[in-house]
């Protein structure tokens, strides 16, 4: 009876909304027909599959464009990944694809692919399988794989963007990512307000950090060229990877397979942005037979400073070269492993609006995978290990520094000069060389190395059971040297020279994890899945400094423990309901538990830009408390022939929340030394909406919302780094022929102003608060793009971002206020930026 009256609502519902129009008509039979017993998705495809003797990638599911049903395609299957609300707008010859372990025609994987909320309009936890089937990848668990977002590879080639983090961002249907742009090779991701530490990224199952939180990308080393999917989680409703509050997981191509006997192949590649002549050129050799495979890309990525809508040159070039490749071996029928091996070298590369520039930075990452699935027995289990190190150096030596139009560091020289003796005014005197201006540099390094472990086991059609074990050794140093001589104190002597940095610190985190999926009733299935880790941080007390903020300042003695050890748990609980014929749901709660990184807790004096101002200094505390995430999640979804559409919302109460306190410095105007705390409660919250249709058999029209809050409830005031209310709308104009030769998608991008601003304690006898960020305008921007692939070996993307030439900036974007002769310095987004790029497969 309840579901009966479930039925009886959202049929009610359906009816009434707009959005659904024409489609409420034929949904209407449906529903009757399954009153008593809604028709259950995945018993339906399993039903078909058993009737049919065809590759188990052929996924079935409803034609959503028209045109012939399932039954009717032939030897056309939809791409599984993809077979979301816009089928992916693509299609292949099941010949193509071997029955085991993914693609063995590489172009198929590479091909552009526009919009499709693959991720979560339909169940994306019912593609896990499939994921793997289809691309190799994937980590081995859970079939059910609760509240995740699946970015296919065909989203990473619609844009030539040189990080893929900015083409996460950029894609219209997956709104719980945003970033904060610090150069086009360093975007910060962010995912529902949680930043780099709270959010665990991996790739292909190794743990990436970056080497200094405010000069590096977490996934500016990939070559998007060869990435299979990203997972997105929200919240912490995975145990598999480590401890987190939100989970980044990108899986690269394996090595090909060829049934036929050995092939060799090459492909090139080539992209262009007009706008800070910025070019991203590829090449890639692959090939292999039919139990091995291999490949090897290089990349070179450059470019130079970007225009805003206003004509402004934001500094921001950039050259960078990188390989990736990788071999693969089938040892049997049922098990692979899959070795890679990951180089980039980074060089001159712009940070606007911060101290610091990167001379040089280069990575070296070996990590191998031995994956086992058997789907006779439903056994399956994977071993992933890694070792990754990148170093890196860099210095406030490039003239963009100290533009006259873009003035960064003459906001030091003006205070260092005028702090002893003010009369002499900045730029004369003896209180200031002109020929030594402020000088600093930094160098560091980071070691990330582990392994990781997982069974599972496929019990019945609605039971698996998971477990594994993982351990991660993280090993962070960064060094920072500034030269004052230039400068005279108050006794005419030059001012000298100082250190600040991290000193030697390391963080060792072994864990054990278990996952359990079950149907409780025939129209819910439910995930269960709990972790144990036991972590331990230091510092190398022989690193301290003479004066450093963690000695005493009378006897010199280090006055803090630098050894921490911690237990992490972790736990979470979803529930995917079948409500009706098209109509669905998810419910979930999680609790998380994630160490302070070792730049919060161990650095000393760092000049970090972690906050909308680029300078400010942080002092760590050995002390700090772990961060504890309850968080619950709940998201309707409504699937019709012609409609689909999702509204989900979360809220998460995080104890012990790592922020700061103040130290208010009066010059440079600005400038703020942050000394991390602990706040005893802290909230986000969230909600996000999306929705598309299709208004006839090529086109269609999407929208997006997104809202997020953020409040330090200890002080009952916003929480710094939250962006503001942001939708959009657009429409896809696509080629519906089997081939799929072409889409274009038109889409408007419109943002709130932001006027909750970031707010922290500040120190002394008499603690307030203050507001370390400034009000952000709205605005309203538009993009075309699209693709054209004249043969099934050519595939060419065009488009334009900010076609109306805009003159905006982004609410995370570096920004220092005015000061006296200064103007306001603020990293301003680009204007009007076309692009192209072509890839042949030979």
């Amino acid at each position: 009876m309840f579901r009966i009256r479930l039925n009886c609502f959202f049929a009610v519902a359906t009816l009434t909304a707009s959005l659904v129009g024409q489609a409420a008509a034929q949904e209407s039979d449906q529903q009757e027909t399954a009153a008593a017993e809604p028709e259950f998705r995945l018993l339906r495809i399993a039903e078909r599959w058993s009737m049919r003797s065809v590759s188990p990638v052929q996924f079935e599911e409803d034609n959503l464009l028209g045109g012939s049903a399932p039954e009717d395609i032939g030897d056309q299957g939809i791409q599984p990944v993809d077979s979301g609300p816009t089928q992916g707008f693509e299609s292949f010859q099941l010949s193509q694809i071997p029955d085991n372990y993914g693609f063995s025609d590489w172009s198929l994987i590479s091909k552009p692919q526009l919009g499709g909320d693959t991720g979560s309009l339909v169940d994306s936890a019912s593609f896990v399988d499939e994921l793997e089937a289809v691309q190799g990848t994937s980590a081995v668990a859970l079939s059910e794989a609760p509240a995740v977002d699946i970015i296919t590879s065909g989203t990473f080639h619609l844009t030539p963007t040189p990080d893929a983090a900015e083409t996460l961002v950029d894609n219209a249907s997956t709104q719980k990512i945003r970033a904060r742009r610090r150069s086009p090779l360093g975007f910060d991701p962010r995912i529902r307000g949680f930043y780099t530490g709270q959010i665990y990224a991996s790739l292909d199952g190794s743990y990436q950090f970056p080497v200094r939180s405010d000069l590096d990308g977490v996934f500016s080393k990939i070559d998007k060229a060869l990435i299979g999917n990203v997972q997105v989680y929200g919240g912490p409703y995975t145990v598999r990877y480590g401890s987190g509050f939100a989970f980044l997981n990108v899986d690269t191509i394996p090595a090909p397979r060829y049934e036929d006997g050995w092939e060799n192949h090459v492909r090139v590649g080539t992209n262009v942005r007009a706008n800070g002549g910025q070019t991203y050129n590829t090449a890639t050799v692959y090939g292999g037979g039919e139990s091995m495979g291999y490949f090897a890309n290089v990349g070179y990525r450059k470019g130079s400073d970007y225009e805003s809508g206003d004509g402004l040159l934001v500094p921001s070039s950039y050259d960078a070269f990188n390989l990736f490749s990788g071999i693969g071996y089938d040892i049997d029928e049922t098990t692979r492993s899959e070795l890679r091996y990951m180089h980039i070298d980074e060089g001159n590369t712009e940070y606007a609006g911060q101290f610091f520039d990167v001379d040089g930075l280069k990575s070296d990452g070996l990590n191998h995978s031995l994956i086992h699935r058997d789907d006779c027995t439903g056994f399956a289990y994977r071993v992933d290990s890694w070792l990754n190190f990148t170093k890196f150096d860099g210095d406030t030596s490039n003239g963009s520094k100290r533009r006259a139009d873009f003035p960064v560091l003459q906001r030091v020289d003006q205070a260092l000069a005028g702090q002893f003796r003010p009369p002499n005014g900045p730029g004369s005197g003896p209180g200031f060389d002109p020929s030594r201006p402020f000088f600093g540099s930094v160098n560091g390094d980071l070691l990330s190395t582990g392994m990781r472990a997982g069974m599972t086991q496929e019990i019945d059609r609605d039971t698996t059971f998971g477990m594994g074990t993982d351990i991660r050794y993280v090993r962070q140093d960064i060094n920072e040297f500034y030269d004052l001589n230039g400068f005279l104190n108050s006794s005419g002597m030059p001012m000298g020279t100082f250190t600040t940095g991290l000193p030697t610190a390391e963080v060792i985190e072994p864990g054990l994890y278990t996952e359990y999926s079950f149907a409780t009733r025939d129209y819910i299935q439910t995930a269960v899945g709990a972790r144990i880790a036991f972590a331990h941080s230091q510092a190398n007390p022989n690193d301290v400094g003479a004066n450093s903020n963690f000695r005493d300042a009378g006897t010199g003695a280090i006055n803090q423990d630098l050894d921490v050890s911690d237990v992490l748990t972790s736990f979470f609980l979803t529930n995917d309901i079948d409500l009706a014929p098209g109509w669905s749901a998810r419910l979930g709660a999680g609790y998380a538990e994630r160490l302070p990184n070792l730049e919060q807790r161990y650095s000393d004096g760092l000049y970090l830009a972690i906050i909308q101002n680029g300078f400010s200094r942080l002092i760590g505390n050995p002390s700090l408390s772990k961060e504890r995430n309850w968080q619950v999640d709940a998201q309707v979804s409504m699937e019709s022939e012609y409609v689909r559409t999702r509204l989900s919302g979360f809220h998460s109460w995080i104890i012990d929340y790592v922020t700061y306190t103040v130290d208010e410095i009066d010059d440079p105007t600005g400038s703020r030394i942050l000394n991390s705390i602990n706040t005893d409660f802290a909230t986000l919250t969230g909600l996000e909406y999306y929705a598309e249709a299709d208004l006839s058999r090529r086109w269609q029209t999407f929208a997006s919302l997104a809202y997020l809050e953020g409040r330090d409830r200890e002080i009952d005031q916003p929480l710094g780094g939250i962006t503001p209310l942001e939708a959009r709308w657009g429409l896809r104009l696509l080629d519906t022929s089997p081939q799929n030769r072409w889409a274009v998608e038109w889409g408007l991008r419109a943002v709130d102003n932001q006027d909750r601003l970031g707010t922290y304690r500040t120190t002394g006898s008499s603690p307030s608060v203050t507001q370390l960020e400034t009000e952000t305008p709205g605005f309203v921007t538009s993009y075309i793009r699209g693709y054209y692939s004249p043969t099934d070996r050519v595939n060419i993307v065009m488009g334009a971002e900010n076609i109306f030439n805009r003159d905006y900036y982004e609410h995370l974007n570096l920004r220092l206020p005015a000061n006296g002769q200064f103007i306001d310095t603020v990293v301003k987004s680009p204007g009007f930026s076309p692009y192209f790029g072509v890839e042949v497969d030979y």
